[in-house]
């Protein structure tokens, strides 16, 4: 094997084993806590992270949002807080808030998919 066809493959090797993916184990959940008012998400990821934050106990039926221009997110790193207010089904009492976290990933039609899609249930005190 010629030390060319070494390097491009060990190059090759490198690029691929550095790169994220959507359904890469390293994916982290989003921190999420609570107060009387307010959600508070933080992500981990070095990539935004989307959400959905509904009322548990709300019979809507809830879609997630699959626009990355308007959908709700945390950026790469940071953290976001959300009054209980804008949560979907919000009503005043309610004790506690399913998080619905994702990412979006564009597929060959140009549309968006959720993918690794995860929840979390949050006590409100």
């Amino acid at each position: 094997m010629g030390r060319t066809r070494i390097f491009a493959l060990a190059f090759a090797a490198t690029a691929v084993s550095a790169c994220e993916t959507p359904t890469n184990s390293t994916s982290q959940p989003l921190a999420v806590s609570a107060d009387a008012t307010t959600l508070t998400l933080q992500n981990p990821n070095g990539w935004p992270v989307f959400y959905l934050a509904t009322n548990p106990a709300s019979l809507a039926d809830y879609a997630l949002c699959m626009d990355p221009t308007s959908c709700p997110k945390v950026a790469a790193r940071a953290s976001v807080r959300v009054p209980l207010t804008e949560v979907a089904g919000y009503q005043a009492g309610m004790t506690g808030v399913d998080v619905f976290q994702y990412r979006l990933q564009r597929s060959i039609s140009g549309d968006y998919q959720a993918t690794d899609t995860r929840s979390v249930s949050v006590a409100l005190r």
